[in-house]
């Protein structure tokens, strides 16, 4: 089975193998509660999908709540920020997240970029205490 989204007429084709007949859900004709409905439910579907996040030597093999907040916060943000696209290209640039950092950040109960900030602020004044002395 396949579907098709097309935006422009609001309908969902879904198309199957062999001699069957697609089937054609027209948003038209469904009701505004079942349409708000499904909205919410795509968004909730597509931004915990986000958060599912693959244990890997990248991450340490270590998927923390953090992690997952920060997947969640992204789209979010994205959606939020009246982008028009539904996928956010620039995910496949995104450095890699330092599992050091990732681990201040579920200790602390703070974001991956504050954590970082804690950190670099913690390593600057262990560095300025060193030269003074």
């Amino acid at each position: 089975m396949k579907k098709v989204i097309n935006t422009a007429a609001r309908t969902v084709t879904f198309t199957f193998d062999g001699e069957l007949a697609p089937v054609v859900l027209d948003t038209a004709v469904v009701t505004q509660a079942n349409r708000d409905y499904a909205m919410l439910h795509g968004f909730a579907a597509r931004i915990g999908d986000n958060a599912a996040i693959q244990k890997s030597a990248e991450n340490g093999y270590k998927v923390t709540e953090g992690m997952r907040r920060e997947a969640v916060l992204e789209l979010v943000n994205h959606y939020a920020s009246g982008s028009t696209e539904w996928n956010v290209k620039a995910k496949a640039k995104a450095a890699p997240l330092n599992p050091h950092i990732l681990a201040i950040a579920q200790k602390r109960g703070c974001t991956y970029e504050e954590a970082m900030a804690w950190f670099s602020a913690k390593l600057q004044a262990e560095m300025d205490a060193e030269l003074s002395a």
